[in-house]
């Protein structure tokens, strides 16, 4: 194996329920693969294992194509149309099939939730004398926002906490986000110090910053999902106020079950909001690169992407100080943040709206902070290195029957 590769192979377990095809039609596909094409020079063979069905393929020839030429990338989705749980128990014998020339694997999860099928894949390739390496990687704490959304001592709360405890526990490298989100499953599930490392969500922006002269006016921008805790009606009650209302437009990109909600509020206020559904990646920082500030009220949070992305886009950005948003922002140098109040919320913008000089220093300076730290490149030897890591740990690693919960 020649200086740059890693290993034979690496397994990418998506997650649970989420397919190639829906990440195409949300327009995240081309964002979340830049990564792993970075990563070709590194493997033989790249193995996707989604939940969809053949249209995932479908998805594959179309956007990929380029790579699966390159990297030999590989499907493995529920063509079948199986339930889950028949599917989640197929997709071990699947990977150990396709891998039988390989030697040495990586196998990683994108998200926690149905981290467990990744479990069982590397089990099944070490049974097949396979040298293997497992890595835990979750781009936010499912554990917590699982209790946030249903509650402490519910069902799912606790199911979800003995899920991600599994897969930490199994993991020869467990990745997080931010320091944060590291520390608490440091903690929650002793994990060894050696065993864990941070690598931030990346960000792809780097163009020109456009200064507010070449900006839209008076545009506010919101990208992300609809759901109660993203607290969109914090901006659209903000933007609703007497001395916003005549003055801007509050452009609302995504979708979600609070949408019809949204919307019934911003009619009952007058509220000049425009909704918009999912755009392509590449759009969606054309918007960034345009609006006039980029604003997000959510009440928790793991490591914002889009906020990251509006910042490296070189936008004025606004947030709420909840817990999530308030660790990216610099407060008065790289942004604002204020309390997740339409008051709050309608003062700073009035307030950045006046003046156009300290929304270009603003925005200027969270690209070049953003830029240096999340930029892609800065990311790609990070997540190299922990590969490399979580193979060597895993090396003297024999094959075990872990008590595993099955994906329901």
């Amino acid at each position: 194996m020649s200086e740059s590769k890693i290993a034979d192979s690496l397994v990418l377990a998506f997650t649970a329920g989420v397919s190639l095809r829906g990440w195409e039609q949300s327009g995240m596909l081309e964002r979340e693969w830049a990564l792993y094409r970075e990563l070709i020079p590194h493997y033989r063979r790249i193995v996707l294992v989604t939940y969809g069905d053949d249209t995932d393929r479908a998805s594959l020839d179309r956007v990929l194509k380029n790579d699966i030429e390159r990297a030999g990338v590989r499907l493995i989705c529920n063509h079948e149309g199986a339930d889950l749980r028949t599917f989640a128990r197929s997709a071990p014998s699947r990977v150990v099939e396709l891998l039988r020339d390989c030697s040495t694997v990586v196998v990683k999860t994108n998200q926690m939730m149905g981290g467990e099928v990744a479990v069982e894949v590397t089990e099944a390739l070490r049974a097949a004398g396979k040298m293997v390496g497992l890595i835990a990687r979750g781009g936010y704490l499912w554990s917590r926002f699982v209790t946030y959304e249903h509650g402490p001592h519910s069902e799912a709360a606790q199911d979800a906490s003995a899920r991600e405890r599994q897969l930490c526990t199994a993991a020869d490298m467990v990745v997080g986000t931010t320091d944060d989100m590291v520390d608490d499953l440091a903690w929650r599930y002793a994990l060894n110090p050696g065993q864990t490392r941070v690598i931030p969500n990346y960000v792809l922006a780097d163009g020109m910053v456009v200064p507010s002269e070449g900006r839209e006016k008076s545009t506010i921008l919101y990208a992300g999902q609809l759901v109660a805790r993203k607290r969109v009606d914090v901006l659209i009650e903000a933007v609703a106020s007497e001395e916003l209302r005549d003055r801007v437009k509050l452009k609302i990109v995504g979708e979600g079950r609070e949408e019809p909600r949204l919307r019934e509020l911003a009619r009952k206020l007058g509220a000049p909001v425009e909704f918009s559904s999912r755009v392509p990646h590449r759009e969606l920082l054309t918007l960034m690169e345009s609006c006039t500030i980029y604003a997000q009220a959510s009440e928790l949070e793991g490591h914002p992407k889009t906020v990251l992305e509006a910042m490296a886009a070189g936008a004025p950005v606004l947030v709420a100080s909840s817990p999530g948003l308030a660790e990216v922002i610099d407060h008065g140098s790289s942004g604002l943040r204020v309390p997740p109040t339409a008051e709050a919320f309608a003062l700073a913008i009035n307030d950045l709206l006046s003046d156009a000089d300290w929304r270009d220093l603003l925005g200027a300076t969270a690209a070049r902070v953003v830029r240096a730290r999340f930029g892609l490149p800065t990311v790609l030897r990070e997540e190299i290195e922990v590969h490399r890591v979580a193979l060597s740990r895993g090396a003297g690693k024999n094959s075990q029957t872990l008590p595993l919960r099955k994906t329901a």
